[in-house]
């Protein structure tokens, strides 16, 4: 069994207080990549990279959703970003932009999606973001 010791301990405190207190996380391409090879759905996940395709809203019975295709930084794979504008405010997004978003994951074979990229006002889903130059949307 392995040690970490006192100050690596502390470490993991400070994480753990960091994300309980609502601090954003750090993009993690590398999870939603292997999210992706292994057919992995609804996880969270924090990713970036650039929109390189905006896409027409769409309207389901969860309201109306913003929709924009994202390659990651890392260059693996795109996936598309389906924000709720009737629950959050919409991203003025544009192609090119690079931007860090934090939501739930939902494999499918172009990649996949990320939704619940907003507060969930029915405090029932852990909530989400965009942010998109220096201004976070949630």
């Amino acid at each position: 069994m392995r040690s970490f010791g006192r100050k690596a301990g502390t470490a993991c405190g400070f994480a753990l207080l960091l994300a309980a207190c609502g601090a954003a996380a750090r993009p993690d391409n590398s999870a939603i990549v292997a999210d992706f090879q292994n057919h992995r759905s609804n996880v969270e996940v924090t990713v970036d990279g650039s929109v390189v395709r905006l896409l027409s809203d769409q309207t389901s019975a969860t309201g109306t959703h913003e929709r924009f295709i994202v390659k990651l930084s890392s260059g693996e794979i795109t996936v598309e970003v389906e924000h709720n504008v009737s629950i959050g405010a919409r991203v003025p997004v544009a192609e090119g932009d690079h931007v860090t978003i934090h939501g739930e994951y939902v494999w499918n074979t172009q990649g996949g999606l990320i939704h619940f990229t907003h507060h969930d006002p029915q405090g029932t889903h852990e909530g989400g973001y965009i942010e998109d130059n220096g201004k976070t949307y949630d």
